[in-house]
């Protein structure tokens, strides 16, 4: 529950927008390579509805780690394509897509989330080291670091 409450409600409902997105987009080059000429206006709260369903339900995934990281991608990767399953027969997505279309979609988000996962935490990292290397400076420059004041001469 620490991980729901760190993180913030901003970033997952950005997170589950973001997917959305990403899902209607991809939705929508299928769509297009089976000639389809609309997509229909329910179908986008459908998605929507589909997404939040998933991202709750890999927040509760979440809660439970285990040892095997392969085996938590198995589990998050084999709800999504149960949600998106049972999506597909609630909302009758499968007169119009077929189920491996759908799971093909569902991998696909998931690894563009998990490709945009790293590159935050890259970008993360990179910021922790910069700000230690701008730390470990500032030792070199005097001893207005040890005394807690900047090394901007606002100390004496």
């Amino acid at each position: 529950m620490k991980k729901w409450v760190k993180y913030g409600m901003k970033n997952d409902i950005k997170n589950c927008l973001a997917s959305t997105g990403l899902s209607l987009l991809l939705l929508t080059v299928t769509a297009l390579l089976y000639q389809a000429r609309f997509l229909c206006l329910w179908t986008v709260f459908q998605v929507l509805l589909a997404n939040m369903a998933i991202h709750l339900g890999l927040k509760l995934c979440a809660l439970f780690e285990s040892r095997y990281f392969l085996l938590e991608i198995f589990v998050e990767i084999g709800y999504i394509l149960a949600v998106l399953f049972l999506s597909g027969c609630l909302f009758d997505w499968y007169g119009s897509t077929p189920p491996w279309v759908l799971s093909l979609l569902g991998i696909t988000v998931y690894a563009s989330g998990c490709c945009i996962g790293l590159f935050r935490i890259k970008s993360d990292v990179n910021t922790i080291n910069q700000k230690l290397m701008e730390r470990q400076s500032g030792k070199q420059d005097g001893d207005n670091f040890k005394s807690g004041c900047s090394n901007k001469g606002l100390c004496k």
